[in-house]
């Protein structure tokens, strides 16, 4: 393993891992890996998997990741305080907080999170693709050209919708839910309590994770070489 490889390997163990998840969480990985797995297979048939990459190109996507870790390391902890939110109240009330700002900014933490995973789960599948658009905006297309029939099971597990709402600022909160909104005529399309909002988060999270993990062993099979 040279160098950047090995700076890009260690960011795992602030990623999910397999090993850690509920049952219900192992469920929706079982469930998305074998589409991940077709997918790359379908590309790799087409000869659009990269195969050589400059070590700069690796350290720099290990920057990348090293972001959402450490984004994913800072939300659970968020999660871990707010299970004794009294004690957190009380420790950081000199600052300005308290129970209402507290679950604002876990929320926040939330859609920071959200977005990171749902934009560099398309970003990893097209850092190790070539002859094609590495943009993340022309993604669809790109996976529709190159890979229909596994996109077209895979997409629906990308909930893009969620995520433009959350990017867009169009979501709020509005008593004990997240409402969210399409376009800026804000008119809701949708309303989760807050423990529908986290699983939604925890999908898009449990996507990344799972391609990543896969790609993982992908390296290890050498199906890169």
């Amino acid at each position: 393993m040279s160098k950047s490889e090995d700076v890009w390997q260690k960011r795992a163990s602030a990623l999910q891992n397999p090993e850690a998840l509920d049952q219900k969480e192992k469920d929706w990985w079982v469930e998305i890996e074998p589409i991940l797995v077709e997918l790359l297979e379908e590309l790799k048939s087409r000869g659009k998997i990269e195969i050589s990459f400059v070590p700069t190109e690796i350290e720099h996507m290990g920057s990348i990741l090293g972001n959402l870790a450490q984004i994913g390391t800072n939300n659970s902890l968020l999660f871990d305080s707010i299970r004794t939110i009294g004690k957190f109240v009380k420790a950081n009330s000199e600052f300005g907080f308290d129970e209402v700002k507290i679950a604002h900014l876990l929320v926040e933490s939330c859609v920071l999170r959200c977005i990171m995973d749902t934009e560099l789960f398309k970003v990893l599948l097209l850092f190790h693709l070539k002859g094609v658009s590495h943009k993340a905006a022309n993604y669809n297309s790109t996976f529709t050209q190159f890979a229909p029939t596994a996109w077209k099971k895979l997409k629906p597990y990308v909930d893009n919708k969620f995520r433009n709402s959350l990017a867009h600022g169009t979501w709020a909160i509005e008593g004990e839910q997240v409402v969210l909104f399409e376009d800026a005529k804000v008119i809701p399309y949708e309303k989760l309590n807050f423990d529908e909002f986290i699983i939604r988060v925890k999908k898009q999270n449990l996507l990344f994770s799972c391609l990543y993990n896969l790609l993982i062993q992908k390296n290890k099979d050498k199906f890169f070489r």
